[in-house]
């Protein structure tokens, strides 16, 4: 997938649990519209890595809680804030 074809979407703030969830911050006045989102793209050392999403739902104002396929700790993988 190229970049050119994305959108930004919005970017990973923090881990969340121990489960391996996740927060990002989503840039967008509407975060409701992507609460059943499926798949998603994370920009990893300027590479789109593809994600499924198993779970997700809002979390405040519009932050969004996800809980990605075969992420189950809480290990420092996006402790770099990666984007969406």
């Amino acid at each position: 997938m190229k970049k050119e074809k994305c959108f930004y979407l919005g970017k990973i703030v923090k881990k969340y649990s121990f489960k391996g969830e996740i927060l990002a911050k989503l840039d967008t006045d509407q975060p409701q519209l992507y609460e059943n989102i499926e798949t998603l793209f994370l920009d990893i050392n300027n590479r789109l890595i593809p994600y499924f999403v198993m779970a997700s739902r809002l979390h405040k104002s519009n932050l969004l809680r996800l809980k990605l396929e075969d992420v189950n700790t809480e290990s420092g993988k996006y402790k770099d804030k990666k984007r969406l």
